[in-house]
C-alpha cells in the first residue's frame, strides 16, 4: 500500500490534468472537494492514525468510530461507496451537532428561527443543486478515484517485485 505522503503526492499531480481535460462547471467548488478529498477524506479514513485523520488534528476522534465501522481496505476503497460512507457519516455527526444546538436553544428560550431556516428542505435542495456543490463532490468523488487507482497499482507493482 503507497503511504500517505505518496498519495498526497500523486492526488496533488493529477489535479491539473484532471482540470484542464474535466473543465469542471465550477473550479473553485472542485478544487476545494478535490483537496478535502485528498487531505482529510480519504479512503484511509478507515485507520484511525492514518495521515488523514491526523490532519483533523483536536478533531481526530471523531473517526474513531468511523474505524471501528469499517475495516480497512474495505467499503472505504470501493468507488462511491467509500464516499458515500464518509459523507453519510459525518452528516449524522453534523445533524447530532445541531440537533443538540437546536435542543439546548430551544430549550433556553432563544429565538432559533434562523436554524430552523437553514434546516428546512428547499434550503436544503437548493444549495445541493448549486453548480459549486455538484463540483464539490465530483472533487471529492475523483480524488477518492486517484486514491484508489494509486493503491491499486502500487500493489500490483509489489505482487510483480516480489515473485
Amino acid at each position: 500500500m503507497a503511504s500517505g505522503k505518496t498519495h498526497d503526492i500523486i492526488n496533488l499531480s493529477v489535479f491539473p490534468i484532471a482540470v484542464y481535460y474535466l473543465k469542471p462547471e465550477n473550479f473553485s467548488g472542485f478544487f476545494l472537494g478535490y483537496m478535502v478529498g485528498t487531505f482529510f477524506l480519504s479512503p484511509d479514513n478507515d485507520i484511525f492514525h492514518s495521515k488523514p485523520n491526523k490532519r483533523w488534528k483536536k478533531l481526530q476522534f471523531i473517526w474513531k468510530p468511523y474505524t471501528k465501522l469499517f475495516s480497512h481496505r474495505g467499503i472505504s476503497h470501493f468507488p462511491f461507496l467509500g464516499l458515500a460512507t464518509k459523507l453519510v457519516y459525518i452528516s449524522l455527526l453534523i445533524f447530532v451537532l445541531f440537533s443538540l444546538i437546536y435542543i439546548s436553544l430551544f430549550f433556553s428560550g432563544i429565538y432559533t428561527s434562523p436554524i430552523t431556516d437553514l434546516l428546512n428542505k428547499e434550503t436544503i435542495l437548493y444549495y445541493i443543486k448549486t453548480p459549486f456543490f455538484v463540483s464539490f463532490i465530483f472533487g471529492l468523488f475523483l480524488s477518492e478515484i486517484v486514491h484508489i487507482i494509486t493503491d491499486i497499482i502500487y500493489s500490483a507493482f509489489r505482487k510483480i517485485r516480489l515473485i
